[in-house]
């Protein structure tokens, strides 16, 4: 055979090579050519047989599944396989924990009155401050309002001549219808009232030049008062100097009580309380009780 036919009929091989390629078919691998002296086998071309589907089973490690087959009128066959189920690891089974609600308690609120025990000794002393003094009927009338409530007076009210001096620290208050002088400390020392007798008679030294002047806007007590002011020397250092020259006469009524209390009328409408034996006095300006 020449090489004429022998390259027709490599073309023809080629031909149908190529045509299978490109559908998909097998591939030429290798062309082996022959010796120019080697008389070539002669090739017929035969019919490609009709497709057979052809079930290949693909095994696995895991799961066998069948292929599935696709015919269809092509000259090749392709086979698609389907791939195995992804193995689903099976879980790990999970203890859900019972939630046990536990009702809240109901709070009823329910009133309840409790009665405050306070102690004995306390409710006995809050008796003793908060008791008022037990209310006496008088025969007789007091010369001011609002009296004393624990005593009665212990005569009618007397009317006299009366004289006021202010000192540094206290009072003196002259009683002509008693012939008294009487002493009013500021200081709490006892006693808190003196009452002394006037013994100053008219033609006697009114006060005494001796003494010298007392610190500024002071001066030395005059007649009756500076009589006492100068024998005694406690009414003197308790007092201190006067701080008024000249005493202020006025008019005055002086109520004894039965307890021995007495109330003197001040210069300006009040009233001096002077409690029994010396022991305090108050001053009632007129606005209040005792």
């Amino acid at each position: 055979m020449g090489k004429g036919p022998l390259f027709v009929i490599i073309a023809l091989l080629l031909s149908a090579c190529a045509s299978e390629t490109i559908s998909g078919g097998p591939r030429l691998v290798q062309d082996v050519a022959l010796e120019p002296t080697t008389p070539a086998p002669t090739r017929f071309l035969s019919p490609t047989p009709s497709p057979t589907p052809v079930a290949i089973p693909i095994s696995t490690s895991e799961v066998n599944v069948p292929l599935q087959v696709a015919t269809v009128d092509v000259d090749f066959v392709l086979v698609t396989p389907t791939l195995p189920p992804s193995k689903t690891p099976t879980g790990t089974p999970t203890q859900t924990p019972t939630v046990t609600v536990t009702p809240s308690p109901t709070l009823t609120s329910t009133a309840t009155a409790t009665a405050l025990l306070v102690p004995t000794s306390v409710v006995q002393q809050v008796t003793a401050i908060v008791a008022q003094p037990q209310a006496v009927t008088c025969n007789g009338q007091w010369f001011f309002a609002q009296p004393p409530v624990s005593t009665c007076p212990a005569g009618p009210p007397m009317a006299s001549r009366a004289s006021l001096l202010q000192f540094q620290q206290g009072y003196m208050v002259w009683i002509d219808v008693q012939d008294a002088i009487y002493v009013l400390y500021d200081s709490a020392n006892s006693p808190r009232w003196q009452v002394f007798n006037d013994t100053f008679d008219e033609g006697m030294m009114e006060f005494d030049p001796g003494w010298g002047e007392g610190p500024p806007y002071t001066f030395q007590p005059r007649r009756g008062f500076g009589k006492v002011w100068r024998e005694r020397p406690e009414v003197r250092q308790r007092l201190g100097w006067a701080v008024r020259e000249w005493s202020e006469p006025y008019s005055a009524q002086v109520q004894t009580a039965s307890d021995g209390s007495v109330f003197i009328q001040e210069s300006r409408g009040g009233v001096f309380s002077l409690m029994a034996n010396g022991s305090d006095w108050k001053r009632y300006d007129g606005f209040g009780g005792f």
